[in-house]
């Protein structure tokens, strides 16, 4: 298992350093998918003429509409890949935001769960931009079956402009500096906080500077965030970024209860303030 976590947080060091480094304009849009030393790569005209392509139509937790998709399932494409159980699928998009999705939910395959599939935008009908921005070529998109409740899949999951996908090992098996102490109950705040952190918060942000993301500030050092902020200004900040400090040119998106909600938002600052006294050098 730990030759398995070195192979996979070293492809995606790579990966990060790669999405740092300056485009070529001339090369052909490329999505990567990793899994220790296994790596398979589609260019945008693969995956357009892929016989496995099909039309999928959702409603789109980002652009807020229905829309039909030419879209491969996320479980065909990772198939044969040797992944753990406990993987996570950390995709990396062109814009620096890094998500972490169980595998579980991208090898569901079955009409009565969530369903994952890679969407692959054609050139000749792009799709629409998302806050003046494009967000292809290659996103997330999901369906849900009826009935199925809201929460299970939110706003978070619907990544777009993916570059990478490395299966690799949870943040928490990878990143020691982000745990709790090792006292904390298993069903407490902290530790259920810890589990909001990881899906929505270390998507932007390092904490005690160590994390996938760099786009946000660190949130525990010099100082913890709960420190400088408290918690009705942070809970502000979360809910509406721009309510509480104006700027034209902010990422941070506004959390909605869809995607955090107040119970867990709740337990996010109690995971916050236990990580204030176990700041990283």
């Amino acid at each position: 298992m730990k030759a398995w976590i070195a192979k996979a947080v070293g492809a995606l060091g790579c990966a990060m350093a790669l999405l740092a480094s300056p485009a070529s304009g001339a090369e052909p849009a490329t999505l990567v998918i990793s899994a220790g030393t296994q790596q398979r790569s589609w260019t945008v005209d693969a995956l357009l003429k892929d016989r496995r392509l099909t039309d999928v139509t959702v409603d789109d937790d980002n652009l807020k509409r229905r829309l039909t998709f030419k879209a491969i399932p996320m479980a065909s494409l990772l198939r044969g890949m040797p992944v753990e159980a406990s993987a996570t699928a950390t995709t990396a998009a062109s814009d620096g935001y890094v998500s972490h999705l169980p595998i579980r939910m991208l090898l569901a395959d079955s009409a009565d769960a969530p369903r994952a599939w890679l969407a692959v935008e054609n050139p000749a009908r792009p799709w629409p931009k998302l806050k003046g921005q494009g967000i292809g070529p290659f996103r997330l998109i999901w369906t849900l079956p009826s009935g199925r409740a809201a929460s299970v899949v939110n706003e978070s999951h619907w990544t777009y402009s993916i570059a990478r996908i490395d299966l690799t090992a949870s943040p928490a098996e990878r990143f020691a500096a982000i745990r709790p102490a090792s006292d904390q109950p298993a069903d407490g705040a902290v530790m259920r906080g810890f589990a909001a952190f990881q899906r929505v918060c270390f998507s932007c942000h390092s904490l005690n500077k160590v994390g996938d993301a760099h786009l946000g500030p660190d949130l525990n050092v010099p100082h913890s965030v709960v420190e400088y902020m408290g918690d009705d200004k942070l809970t502000k900040l979360i809910r509406d970024p721009q309510s509480l400090r104006w700027w034209p040119g902010a990422r941070m998106p506004a959390i909605d209860e869809r995607t955090l909600s107040d119970a867990d938002l709740k337990d996010l600052l109690a995971y916050l303030h236990h990580m204030a006294g176990r700041k990283g050098s």
